[in-house]
């Protein structure tokens, strides 16, 4: 058997019923300052597509509800701003347990996918 090893993430994909796409998507931009990229070609054009780093970040149509518990993470470099900016778009903050070395929370889109903000000390 071929050995190999995985890089790393290419993207991460979060669902959104079609009647919220239009402000799920501001709001990655809105919110979290995300930069919308374009599709290639071939890829579906409901959704979109944004920029995280090197990696990026897709939104797909789905009429079924995000799982209470799944999420990603992102890492920023001020939590304190992230928090600032999300209160005043009316997002709600989450409180996250403890994790020594880290300052975290969570918080949702408005199609209810969980999105944990860390930084580390």
């Amino acid at each position: 058997m071929s050995e190999f090893s995985v890089a790393g993430f290419d993207h991460v994909n979060v669902t959104t019923p079609e009647e919220l796409e239009t402000e799920v998507l501001e709001w990655y931009q809105s919110c979290l300052g995300l930069q919308r990229l374009d599709k290639p070609d071939g890829a579906r054009a409901a959704g979109g597509w944004f920029e995280v780093g090197r990696q990026q970040l897709h939104v797909s149509l789905d009429t079924h509800n995000p799982p209470s518990a799944a999420h990603f993470g992102l890492v920023v470099d001020d939590t304190a701003g992230v928090i600032e900016r999300l209160r005043s778009n009316g997002c709600h903050i989450e409180q996250a347990r403890p994790i020594a070395g880290r300052r975290r929370f969570y918080t949702r889109d408005p199609a209810g996918n969980r999105i944990e903000i860390v930084s580390y000390e």
